[in-house]
């Protein structure tokens, strides 16, 4: 077989899935579990997007070099221009791993809300003091 296939299981299908992967345990990483405001929720979320972007540029430079290009020759030739390459077929993959990790945000925020109730309900039947 010559050249690179279009669609594959190791060109396509596995990048997919690690990054959908990701999506869903990062964000355990990166947010603390008893989170009690949406601010440290969204800090938390936005560097496990971060981390993911990351992760797939750092994916599709290995792909590139899979393909039989020599990357540090690609790197030191543009670095900026190779970097942009690499983060905007990151930024593309976002269409699959982008709604999971919205959706993990989302259950999350629901979480923060369900505590801050509790809290609040403690606080005026205890009369402990809300976090």
């Amino acid at each position: 077989m010559s050249g690179m296939e279009a669609f594959g299981l190791s060109n396509t299908i596995l990048p997919v899935a690690v990054l959908l992967a990701l999506a869903v345990f990062v964000p355990v990483l990166t947010v603390s579990s008893p989170v009690m405001t949406q601010q440290a929720l969204a800090l938390g979320m936005l560097a496990a997007i971060g981390l993911v972007l990351l992760f797939a540029s750092l994916l599709f430079a290995e792909l590139y070099r899979r393909e039989g290009n020599d990357i540090v020759i690609a790197f030191l030739g543009d670095p900026l221009g190779r970097s942009v390459f690499f983060v905007s077929r990151a930024l593309m993959s976002g269409m699959f791993w982008g709604p999971i990790i919205a959706f993990v945000w989302f259950g999350r925020a629901i979480e923060v809300e369900r505590r801050k109730g509790e809290a609040k309900v403690r606080a005026k039947v205890y009369g402990e003091k809300p976090q």
